[in-house]
């Protein structure tokens, strides 16, 4: 302990709640003259927290934002509650757009959790009820997710067994990263009677502060009548359904 009564942890949680108040991410040298520390020292506090993803550096800048473990962390956290007043206005309002059922999940291990759903008026068909969770590869709110992670990610995701639920469940390993690249390049996941059998589905990443890919908003509906609506359409309305809830958690992209 120094002479200020502080301890080596209470620097690192000085740093991320120093970064975490800054919207646009802080360099080095701001944090230094914030928390009043030499240039060496922020450094070397700063590389640590670097090394275990709770400090992440902006590709390239200068600044510092808090890590992907971090925000995943944080986000876990979250309530239903909380959800419902971030999300529930504006998926109501794409449910009102398209007449189908409209969820929001949340990455969750090696899964995605569906976290709020939101149903047209009348419907009694309960697709992705809060609760389910979502296998990555077959689920197109799952493929949304996956196909933004990093590489190591998606590596020990692969590298685990994976169930088929239909026959047009993707298994194999090229097949889902070829799916994947699909997914990157449109900017949209499509699940086209590859989880429930007769339903298709879309799903369209969320970002979080620091551009993480934590969750993901997906529209689902039966596949004989969904395919009637144009996937620009969904993909347009998917995209700016994101933008706010990225927004909403607080994201700069």
């Amino acid at each position: 302990m120094n002479a200020r009564g502080e301890t080596p942890l209470s620097r690192y949680v000085q740093i991320l709640e120093t970064v975490a108040a800054a919207r646009t991410g802080l360099t080095l040298t701001e944090i230094g003259q914030q928390l009043d520390l030499r240039a060496p020292t922020v450094h070397r506090l700063a590389g640590s927290l670097k090394a275990i993803d709770l400090l992440a550096q902006i590709e390239g800048s200068k600044s510092y934002v808090l890590g992907r473990r971090l925000q995943l962390l944080l986000h876990s956290t979250l309530s239903l509650t909380d959800y419902s007043h971030l999300a529930k206005v504006i998926l109501r309002e794409l449910v009102d757009e398209l007449g189908e059922t409209v969820h929001l999940a949340r990455l969750n291990g090696a899964v995605a959790e569906s976290v709020l759903m939101v149903q047209p008026e009348g419907s009694n068909r309960a697709f992705v009820q809060p609760g389910r969770e979502l296998p990555l590869h077959a689920a197109a709110s799952g493929k949304a997710m996956l196909a933004f992670q990093s590489a190591d990610f998606v590596d020990r995701y692969l590298a685990k067994p994976r169930a088929r639920f239909t026959e047009n469940t993707k298994v194999g390993k090229d097949e889902i990263r070829a799916e994947l690249e699909r997914v990157r390049t449109s900017g949209i996941a499509v699940c086209d009677n590859e989880l429930d059998a007769g339903v298709l589905s879309y799903g369209h990443p969320v970002r979080v502060k620091g551009g993480y890919v934590l969750y993901s908003i997906g529209v689902t509906g039966l596949a004989d009548r969904f395919r009637a609506t144009p996937t620009e359409v969904v993909r347009a309305k998917l995209s700016h359904a994101a933008a706010l809830l990225s927004k909403e958690f607080g994201s700069v992209e």
